[in-house]
């Protein structure tokens, strides 16, 4: 990677050291969770579990998601004064690339446009945008903001498996 494209994704060092901090980690336990075998958990079991992770991680370093959503959207805006085009991508999308490995095995019985509408739903209610709302818009402690977004999780496996 050149200097050019980092400074492209980090306009300073502090986002580079956020995204860094943030991904050491969560990397690590994410290849570690999607590893196991299900062993007689169903891909909507694991999908609720790997949410639940990801919403602990961020309750956790709360702090630390909060900046790393202020970089994003001043990387955002930048390009954006720089006339660049909004479907730059941002930041790399780990949570798009775990829900898909999760919810893989479904796709024998789920059509693949109703298939990538759950992955899509699912970015909703994981991470730290999610949480942001749950805590600043709903006034929800961090227990209460984990279990909204575990019943959303469901919510949305129920419903994608029932259509």
């Amino acid at each position: 990677m050149t200097r050019t494209t980092v400074y492209r994704y980090f306009p300073s060092q502090q986002s580079l050291l956020v995204e860094l901090s943030i991904t050491m980690d969560v990397d690590e336990e994410f290849a570690e969770l999607l590893g196991r075998p299900l062993d007689g958990t169903t891909p909507q079991e694991r999908m609720v579990e790997v949410a639940d992770a990801l919403n602990r991680y961020v309750a956790a370093n709360e702090a630390l998601y909060r900046t790393a959503q202020r970089h994003y959207q001043d990387t955002w805006l930048a390009a954006e004064r720089a006339g660049e085009s909004h479907n730059r991508q941002v930041r790399e999308g780990r949570r798009l690339q775990w829900i898909s490995a999760t919810v893989a095995p479904l796709r024998d019985t789920v059509p693949e446009a109703e298939l990538r509408r759950l992955e899509a739903a699912l970015c909703l209610v994981m991470g730290g945008e999610a949480f942001t709302v749950l805590r600043d818009v709903c006034q929800l402690d961090p227990d209460d903001a984990i279990a909204v977004t575990n019943w959303a999780a469901r919510a949305l496996l129920a419903a994608a498996l029932r259509d």
